[in-house]
């Protein structure tokens, strides 16, 4: 996969995490991921197209964090998950997505995504826009886990060049 493509995605999933829950999440080691199954309690897909390329990023987030986040941003505690949260989910990775574009070399690539699709629930079955490998990094907070997942159609070997700093 292309790793002007990838480090954008993972570079905003960072910085939107430090900045909704205050704390700079740590990240995992990037791997790729072997199954189709969410990682996490309340996951958000965006499929998106970059220039030629069709991909997808999925978020998918431990049920603490993401009640955590909706509390932030609602400024109240939220203690369930509800469609309140579900929402959040499917904002927060499309703004992942589309915040991606600032970290792009290429400023000028056409950059596309559909609305994001959300569901719940632990090992739920997430559909990439792309058949292709799928890379996977966590990123851990005092309040919980995220786990993103990324996939790209059709380019080259699949974790070189990859890095997160």
């Amino acid at each position: 996969m292309r790793a002007d493509y990838i480090n954008p995605v993972l570079y905003s999933v960072m910085e939107t995490l430090n900045r909704i829950t205050h704390h700079k999440p740590h990240p995992g080691r990037i791997k790729l991921k072997k199954h189709e199954l969410a990682q996490g309690a309340v996951t958000g897909l965006v499929n998106m197209q970059i220039n030629n390329h069709v991909g997808s990023l999925a978020l998918s987030f431990s049920r603490d964090l993401i009640l955590h986040i909706a509390s932030e941003l609602s400024h109240h505690q939220v203690r369930h998950i509800d469609n309140t949260v579900l929402n959040v989910a499917g904002r927060l990775t499309y703004l992942v997505c589309s915040e991606a574009r600032q970290y792009m070399q290429d400023k000028e690539a056409h950059f596309m995504l559909t609305a994001p699709q959300v569901f719940q629930g632990f090992r739920q079955r997430i559909h990439h826009a792309s058949h292709d490998p799928k890379l996977m990094m966590q990123f851990e907070t005092p309040a919980g886990i995220c786990f993103s997942e990324f996939s790209i159609a059709g380019l080259g070997e699949i974790q070189q060049g990859v890095r997160l700093q």
